[in-house]
């Protein structure tokens, strides 16, 4: 069960201000309280026990059909910010993508890539160049959390970025299926924090 016990803060201490939390689905080794990645010492990661019990997550990463790394929930509370900074040769140029899936956030969460506001709404699957300086700045009263995949590029990878609407079109379809709506909105339950139960709450009145 993903409660605010699970939650560790970012060890990028330089990085950020506030809290900045996550908590590894998918870690070195499969240790469940280590959130550090090193994708240039070619790492061995495995599950961890919160991938293992929350099926909901292991279902969206069956979708990528590539190897993945690192997987963690990123957590950026309500005030804190993410100072400018670049993440070296992490890029599907140098071989390797991250891809970032906002389960709660809004509008007053000001992500900035390149000089450039990214609008990255809740259910949708984004990649970004993160050796480009990007930084964060939650605004809002509310945490923002995500699903952040590291994952290697192959075949699969280069021909889904080659046809970039059918990429956004597998991903979000299953975001508006009922059946899966009821799925985020148990594992926001899970969390039991004030903002995923506000979130579940009103995923919940749409569906009703």
């Amino acid at each position: 069960e993903l409660s605010t016990n699970f939650w560790q803060l970012h060890y990028q201490k330089l990085h950020y201000e506030g809290n900045w939390s996550a908590i590894p689905l998918r870690s070195i080794d499969g240790k469940a309280d280590n959130i550090f990645i090193a994708p240039q010492l070619h790492a061995h990661y495995a599950n961890t026990t919160f991938l293992k019990n929350e099926s909901y997550f292991a279902e969206v990463l069956s979708f990528f059909k590539c190897e993945i790394q690192a997987v963690r929930l990123l957590k950026l509370e309500a005030g804190a910010l993410i100072k400018e900074h670049k993440d070296a040769e992490l890029s599907f140029e140098h071989g390797s993508i991250r891809i970032h899936i906002p389960i709660i956030t809004n509008g007053q969460v000001e992500f900035y890539l390149d000089k450039e506001r990214m609008n990255l709404k809740e259910g949708e699957c984004w990649y970004m160049n993160f050796n480009l300086p990007h930084s964060l700045h939650n605004k809002s009263n509310t945490h923002r959390v995500h699903l952040v995949i590291d994952a290697i590029v192959n075949n699969w990878v280069t021909t889904l970025f080659e046809q970039p609407t059918v990429f956004k079109k597998e991903i979000e379809k299953p975001t508006f299926d009922k059946d899966t709506k009821q799925q985020i909105i148990a594992e926001l339950r899970k969390m039991n924090t004030e903002t995923s139960n506000k979130m579940a709450d009103k995923m919940q009145a749409d569906i009703d």
